[in-house]
């Protein structure tokens, strides 16, 4: 039989991209590339489909073989090294040879979009535009010009005119794909999830043949909680571009959150065997596996730490917290704490915490929501008695919690919602309006909304997410407990548990956790212990303030004895008791949290004075927590005795 020419190895190769997707296109031309070690055109579309599969180190290595092997560099291969250096922020580099390229070929689009990405970069917004316009003027169709226009734009701070300009990108059959990853972004940066999710259902309806905006609404549904409407999105994606690796690990997250642990681990695992070296993947399946020294997983991440210099900084957050958690697995914990303490660093470097502007929330509402103000403001809020919040610290037992009372026939646990901030957004406070910024408000700020009709926006929000008609429906957003005073003012009949557990043991947990979003103290010892006393401080303003309001249920309470506790819990909520409760391990519900494991499992004490395991590494945080672990350790005695 023949031996197939380069051009038919590669059009095969082409072709199995559009029908089974990169994965399999490079693993042919990597087969053909053994076969034909220095044929160029294979070396050089191997390249390609690197750089289109956004592995951008791999993709420079295969256009420098080629490169090496010509005196002069070939423009195209120039080009293709110019952006993979550029993507890798190598951004001088890039800029060395683009600007070799615009010498030989001035006016040439794509180098003049090279140049105007290396400005943005550097911060010479002026010319990055200048130079972007000149691009898009050569070419008013050329989609990368604008979406380079729209970013500039946005760094410019016009939200508006960025948005216009990268949603021509998007909202289209033939869309460009990074626009739709920078539209996406960008609205969650804005806290425009609602507005981003109906868009996206639109356009899965409109154009049902694109997979990118199927699978873009299954991840945005699913980051919403709304897990019914995500999974079948995630499938209908995966029928239709099977063996994609990002479409597996998201199908993997929705399956762990609906309790599926097994097949969320074999989904991610699929996800790792087409791209070994994708670091969300990685670090998610490391939370429900164990660790050994020489075993495949362990291995795996090793292989992919030789990576880690060319890794973005989002992406090595990520391989930080999964090689803490495999070192810790294996009991090397200097090396584990080594890493929490580096990717937390990178993390806050990522997202920006202003700590002042965080106490300040906490200050006011110690301030202004307090005894005089609940003596002098009659107002009355909505009488339902349907909302249950379950509030306190993150990784306190939040959803232990709501696990037990979701497993009550007449309780409907929503997960963590959001809900409340915008209805509280602009709330009247005796002579002033609460601003909390950087929520999207129920109500415009003209209305002053009464407070009856907060209350009432709020059930009508949280009664939909329900299937049918319940007796209770909880919300277990564990930062609502900064408006306990508030959410007792405009919904008086609401049942609010507060959810309590070791301080130290309670930090620990944040501090190795990577969150989905949010929580930036978290991320450093000494912050995280002073966010931890601003917190103990609030919640004891609120038991002076409204004593009685809160049910306090205390995680070793929970795990000495979960029978008595569950029946008080229920008892306050003044439903009858259940067996069912008991059995809360095998209520079938999505979970959306860190705990989404823990919580199939009958109650366990191994998490009880964990703690005193990493005891030397923990020094900041025990200084800045001061007497507070002391205090909580009195009242857990006295509530015993």
């Amino acid at each position: 039989m023949a031996e197939k020419t380069t051009d038919t190895l590669i059009a095969q190769a082409l072709e199995a991209e559009k029908k089974e997707g990169l994965g399999v296109a490079l693993a042919q031309l990597r087969e053909a590339g053994k076969k034909n070690p220095d044929d160029q055109k294979i070396i050089f579309y191997t390249a390609s489909l690197l750089e289109k599969s956004k592995n951008y180190p791999a993709a420079l290595g295969y256009y420098q073989r080629i490169a090496e092997m010509h005196e002069k560099i070939p423009p195209d291969v120039a080009l293709g090294m110019a952006r993979c250096l550029l993507a890798s922020k190598r951004t001088d580099r890039a800029q060395k040879l683009f600007d070799l390229l615009n010498e030989k070929a001035p006016k040439n689009k794509e180098v003049l979009l090279g140049l105007a990405a290396c400005k943005r970069l550097q911060k010479d917004l002026e010319t990055a535009e200048k130079l972007a316009r000149e691009a898009l003027q050569m070419d008013p169709a050329f989609m990368p010009a604008r979406h380079e226009m729209a970013q500039v734009l946005f760094a410019k701070d016009k939200f508006d005119e960025a948005l216009a300009a990268v949603e021509q990108n998007v909202f289209r059959e033939d869309l460009h794909g990074d626009s739709l990853d920078l539209w996406m972004l960008k609205l969650r940066e804005r806290k425009r999830e609602k507005y981003m999710q109906d868009q996206l259902e639109k356009l899965s309806s409109k154009y049902p043949k694109k997979v990118e905006f199927i699978f873009a609404y299954g991840v945005v549904a699913n980051r919403a909680g709304e897990i019914t409407l995500a999974l079948p999105a995630l499938k209908r994606a995966n029928e239709m571009l099977p063996n994609n690796s990002k479409i597996l690990y998201e199908m993997g997250v929705v399956e762990r959150i609906m309790g599926n642990i097994e097949k969320s681990q074999d989904l991610i695992r699929q996800s790792l065997t087409l791209r070994a070296d994708f670091p969300p993947g990685l670090r998610t399946y490391g939370v429900d596996h164990k660790y050994v020294y020489g075993d495949e997983e362990f291995r795996r991440l090793n292989r992919v730490l030789a990576n880690f210099t060319e890794m973005s900084p989002e992406d090595a957050v990520q391989m930080h917290f999964a090689l803490a958690k495999a070192l810790d697995d294996v009991g090397d914990l200097d090396a584990s704490f080594a890493h929490y303490g580096v990717g937390g660093a990178k993390k806050r470097r990522i997202e920006t915490y202003n700590e002042k502007t965080n106490a300040r929330l906490f200050q006011i509402m110690a301030k202004v929501v307090s005894k005089p103000f609940f003596e002098s403001n009659t107002e009355k809020g909505c009488d339902s008695d349907i909302p249950v919040f379950i509030l306190g610290m993150p990784r306190s037992g939040t959803s232990l919690i709501e696990q037990i009372l979701s497993s009550h026939p007449d309780i409907f646990g929503a997960g963590e919602l959001k809900i409340m901030t915008g209805v509280i957004e602009n709330i009247s406070v005796g002579p002033t309006r609460l601003r909390l910024n950087d929520v999207e408000p129920a109500f415009p700020y003209e209305e002053n909304a009464s407070y009856e009709a907060r209350g009432r926006r709020y059930v009508e929000q949280l009664t939909r997410l329900a299937p049918k008609p319940y007796k209770r429906i909880a919300d277990k957003m564990p930062g609502n407990f900064n408006f306990v005073g508030l959410i007792h003012k405009i919904l008086p009949n609401a049942k609010i548990i507060h959810s309590h557990r070791h301080p130290v043991e309670t930090c620990l947990s944040c501090y190795r956790i990577l969150f989905a979003e949010g929580q930036q103290w978290s991320y450093n010892l000494r912050e995280l212990g002073r966010y931890y006393k601003r917190y103990w401080r609030l919640m004891q303003h609120w038991e002076e303030t409204l004593p009685g309001v809160m049910f306090e249920m205390r995680y070793e309470d929970t795990v000495a004895d979960v029978e008595g506790q569950a029946r008080a819990v229920i008892d306050f909520l003044g439903l009858e008791w259940t067996d069912s409760c008991l059995k809360f391990y095998e209520t079938d519900r999505p979970v959306k949290t860190a705990s989404a494991s823990q919580v199939r499992k009958p109650i366990y004490n191994t998490s009880v004075n964990r703690w005193k395991k990493y005891e030397k590494y923990l020094a900041p945080l025990l200084e800045e927590l001061g007497d507070v672990p002391e205090q909580y350790e009195k009242k857990l005695e006295a509530g015993r005795k």
